[in-house]
């Protein structure tokens, strides 16, 4: 069984990464499979290792995985927000002032479910153009986080 689990970890993780460099690139010329196929080898075999090594120990809960979906939303509202600021700022009416920001976040610990937790906050507060993620305290159970328009960020993660 675990070859097979292994078998089947090497293949979707090359399937996903070859898949990813023909998106990225945008076309599916001949050198560039050649290229995506070698690239995605190289990298599943270092996510084969990083995984012996131990130190790919995700567990993801639904709940978290749920507010997840509202990203694309954050994205969009926080993409006018960024546009705004700047258009303002440009315009010589108001100064950007960003600012870092800790707050309550439930970091957990060295188990795979706290792992994934912090993954999916950080992943999804990333992708928003006003925020992004610059520590996660386990010890404290703080997030900090950089703000470029304050007045407009959410008081909490994804």
């Amino acid at each position: 069984m675990p070859r097979v689990r292994t078998a089947l970890f090497v293949l979707l993780w090359w399937a996903a990464l070859f898949g990813w460099w023909i998106v990225l690139t945008g076309t599916n010329a001949g050198l560039e499979e050649i290229a995506a196929a070698c690239a995605a080898l190289f990298a599943t075999l270092l996510a084969l290792a990083i995984r012996r090594a131990g130190l790919l120990r995700y567990r993801f809960e639904g709940r978290w995985l749920a507010k997840g979906l509202k990203v694309p939303f954050k994205v969009v509202q926080e993409i006018a927000v960024v546009f705004w600021a700047l258009g303002l700022h440009m315009a010589g009416q108001r100064r950007l002032s960003g600012r870092y920001r800790a707050f309550e976040f439930p970091a957990g610990g060295d188990d795979p479910t706290s792992a994934g937790r912090r993954a999916v906050a950080a992943e999804a507060d990333a992708m928003s153009p006003n925020t992004m993620p610059v520590d996660i305290d386990c010890e404290r159970d703080v997030v900090l986080r950089h703000e470029l328009d304050p007045r407009r960020a959410s008081d909490e993660l994804p």
